[in-house]
């Protein structure tokens, strides 16, 4: 048979100039701190530039981590968090053994990068991060400061396991009311998977959410109007009483954000859409982005804005939008 090109001739791979993995590997192993340096100094060496030759390494890392020094386990956090991104699958059996050693005191910089290994895991397998959920979240909570990793990990399971993402709740709601610049964006994210999955009884975070209608950052921005629309679909009781602050976001010089904002006031029962609100709404019927005119349609649907039944009946007949004519001609048929 021919070859392709790819078999292998035998050898045990090197990391390059300087790294044996055999060597690496017996020093990883050795009893003697020197040796297990030298051996961890030539992992993180070559993890930036072949991850791939250090890929064996990561079992007798996860050892290590449970083992050695602080000053080490930052070394040794960095290393598996730069493999789990290069193989996901073989950092994910050790999935166990990383979450227990993640402790509020381990030092900043190195729960940094086992978070962000965890990470890299989860967007690959995250059924074998979910399960260590609670665990995570409680040292989340020993500690004073917001991890921007460990929000990114809550938001990549809440994708897939939005239920079993709750207990972490209260640590996402923080990080909207102390550090939106930080998390926020990934923390509204996760927010509204949990809400649509109706996995939330409580709504006593909307306030936070509601600050950040009018924030300059125009991500977190949309995103807060985004989770009050999912909100405002399950909990509109919860929504109504800031309905004229949402309707704010109607002026906004930024389509995605009246789009957005048009949706969840559309969510809302018809007596709360103000007459300013209902106005605006009119309005944005003639906008020069579709989506916000389909969008508007589909809020003027839900509130039976009278006023509007002209303006949909020619959009319906005449925009050049077919999302825009099919929402018009619903919305018009609700009149």
């Amino acid at each position: 048979m021919e070859s392709d090109g790819n078999e292998s001739d035998g050898r045990t791979p090197t990391g390059g100039e300087g790294f044996e993995l055999p060597t690496v590997l017996a020093g990883l192993d050795s009893d003697e701190p020197a040796r297990r340096e030298r051996a961890l100094e030539a992992v993180c060496e070559t993890v930036e530039t072949n991850p791939e030759a250090c890929l064996p390494t990561v079992p007798k890392l996860r050892a290590l981590l449970e083992t050695e020094s602080t000053d080490a386990a930052e070394s040794i956090a960095y290393c598996l968090a730069e493999l789990a991104r290069e193989s996901p699958d073989d950092v994910a059996p050790s999935v166990p053994g990383i979450s227990s050693c993640v402790t509020a005191t381990l030092p900043q910089q190195a729960t940094r990068d086992l978070f962000r290994c965890l990470h890299a895991v989860a967007e690959e397998r995250p059924d074998t991060v979910v399960d260590h959920v609670d665990e995570l979240v409680a040292v989340l909570e020993e500690r004073s400061t917001v991890d921007r990793w460990s929000v990114e990990l809550v938001a990549e399971l809440s994708k897939e396991y939005p239920t079993e993402i709750t207990p972490a709740l209260s640590l996402l709601c923080e990080v909207l009311h102390a550090a939106p610049r930080t998390g926020g964006v990934s923390a509204l994210t996760a927010i509204g998977r949990v809400v649509r999955a109706d996995a939330v009884s409580i709504f006593d975070f909307v306030d936070d959410i509601v600050s950040l209608v009018d924030h300059d950052d125009r991500a977190l921005r949309n995103n807060a109007i985004a989770c009050l629309g999912d909100i405002a679909r399950t909990a509109p009781e919860t929504i109504e009483p800031h309905c004229s602050t949402i309707a704010t976001a109607l002026e906004s010089d930024d389509p995605t954000t009246r789009a957005n904002a048009a949706v969840t006031i559309g969510r809302l029962a018809a007596d709360t859409n103000e007459v300013r609100a209902q106005r605006r709404l009119v309005e944005l019927l003639s906008d020069e982005h579709a989506q916000v005119r389909a969008n508007a349609c589909t809020a003027i649907g839900h509130g039976r804005v009278g006023t509007a039944r002209g303006a949909l009946e020619e959009l319906a007949d005449g925009d050049p939008n077919p999302a825009v004519r099919e929402r018009a001609a619903w919305a018009s048929a609700q009149l």
